[in-house]
C-alpha cells in the first residue's frame, strides 16, 4: 500500500502523525508493504502561494497511491474556507469518489451504516452572486443530480450495505418541499431496491428522520442520503456516538478503488497545539483503509485495540479521560505490540 498523508491543518496535523506509527507496527507485525509519504496541502500553502492542489495532484494520486488519510482542513485566517473548498471538494470530484461511508457505532453496539452521496447536490458548486455587497444582492446555490449520479450511488450502497449484513434501509430526502430532486431520489431508490428483494426499504423526510434518529437511533441499520442531508445526519451520528472525536469517514470510488480516509471532527482551532486532540477517529480511519484495501485481519486487531484503550483513562478529555493524543496512540500501539509479538512498543 502507498498512501499519501495530508496532515492538514489545526488538530490534523497532531492527530495524523499521531497514528502512523501503529500503521507501520500492523504492516511489520502482518508483512505488509506499508508506505507513505507526506504533502503539505493547507492553509499554510494556501496563504503562501494561492494553491490548493497543486497542478498534476489528482494524476499522482490515481497512479501512485492507494489511498489519501486527510486529517482536517480549516484556519481561522481563511474564514471562507476557499482552500478547504479547493483540497477536499477537489479530491472528491477529481478522484470521482462519489461514495462518503460513515459508520456510526452506538454505545448499545449497534452500527448505523451510513452512505452519504458525496459530490452532487447542493456542493455541486453551481450558482452565484450578483450586485455583492449591495441591498439587491443575490446570493443562488443549485442543487444538481442526474439520474445517473443517483443510480449508482443507490447500486452500490444497497450492495454494500447487505455485504455488511443490514436488512434494513431507509432514504433520506425532502421530497414534499424539494420535489425535484426529492422525487429523482425515490424514484431511483425504489427501483434499485428491485434488485435486493432481501433488504426492507423505506423513505422519510429528513426532519422527521432525524428527530426518530435522536430519540430512537435503534429503529435504523442503514441509511441512505444525498449530499447535504448526509453531511448533517454524520454529525448528529457523532453526537450519538459520543462526540466528532470518535467519527471516521471513507470516501470511495467503487469503479476504480480510489479512496480518501477522513476524521470528520475539523481542525479545532481552538485545542490546536494542546496536545489532548482526540485521535480515535483519525486511527479508525485506518482501520476502514485496511479494510478496503483487503486487509481484515489488522484491521480488526485494530479496531480491537482501539476499543480497549477507551475502556482506560489514557483517551482523551473530550471523552472523559485525562490523556493525550500521543499517550493515548502509545496505549494503543502498546496493545498491537503484545497481541502481535512487536517488540518495539511505544514505551
Amino acid at each position: 500500500m502507498r498512501i499519501a498523508v495530508v496532515p492538514g491543518d489545526g488538530i490534523g496535523a497532531e492527530v495524523v502523525p499521531a497514528v502512523l506509527p501503529a500503521l507501520d507496527l500492523l504492516g511489520r507485525a502482518f508483512g505488509l508493504d506499508v508506505r507513505y509519504d507526506v504533502f503539505g496541502w493547507g492553509a499554510d500553502e494556501w496563504l503562501a502561494t494561492g494553491t490548493g492542489l497543486p497542478d498534476g495532484a489528482l494524476d499522482t494520486l490515481r497512479d501512485e497511491y492507494t489511498a489519501v488519510l486527510l486529517g482536517a482542513l480549516g484556519d481561522p485566517r481563511i474564514p471562507d474556507m476557499a482552500h478547504g473548498r479547493a483540497i477536499l471538494l477537489g479530491l472528491r470530484r477529481g478522484l470521482d469518489l462519489y461514495v462518503n461511508y460513515r459508520p456510526i457505532p452506538l454505545p448499545s453496539g449497534d452500527t448505523i451504516q451510513l452512505f452519504r452521496e458525496n459530490t452532487g447536490g447542493l456542493y455541486s458548486g453551481v450558482g452565484g452572486t450578483v450586485s455583492r455587497g449591495t441591498v439587491a444582492q443575490v446570493a443562488i446555490d443549485e442543487s444538481v443530480y442526474t439520474r445517473d449520479t443517483v443510480e449508482r450511488f443507490t447500486r452500490y450502497s444497497l450492495a454494500r450495505l447487505r455485504e455488511l449484513g443490514c436488512r434494513r434501509a431507509v432514504l433520506v430526502h425532502k421530497a414534499n418541499a424539494v420535489p425535484n430532486t426529492g422525487r429523482l431520489w425515490r424514484e431511483v431508490y425504489y427501483r434499485e431496491a428491485e434488485r435486493f428483494g432481501d433488504v426492507e426499504t423505506s423513505d422519510e423526510y429528513v426532519d422527521s428522520f432525524c428527530y426518530h434518529l435522536v430519540r430512537d437511533p435503534a429503529r435504523y441499520q442503514a441509511v441512505l442520503a444525498p449530499n447535504l442531508f448526509g453531511d448533517i445526519i454524520s454529525d448528529i451520528g457523532a453526537a450519538l456516538m459520543g462526540g466528532l472525536g470518535l467519527a471516521a469517514s471513507a470516501s470511495v470510488c467503487p469503479e476504480t478503488g480510489q479512496a480518501l480516509f477522513e476524521p470528520v471532527h475539523g481542525s479545532a482551532p481552538d485545542i490546536a497545539e494542546k496536545g489532548i486532540a482526540n485521535p480515535y477517529a483519525a486511527a479508525r480511519c485506518l482501520v476502514l483503509l485496511l479494510d478496503h484495501a483487503g486487509h481484515a485481519e489488522p484491521a480488526r486487531l485494530l479496531d480491537r485495540c482501539l476499543d480497549e484503550a477507551m475502556r482506560t483513562d489514557a483517551r482523551t478529555p473530550d471523552v472523559g479521560g485525562h490523556g493525550t493524543t500521543h499517550g493515548f496512540m502509545a496505549e494503543v500501539t502498546n496493545r498491537l505490540a503484545a497481541a502481535t509479538g512487536d517488540g518495539r512498543s511505544a514505551a
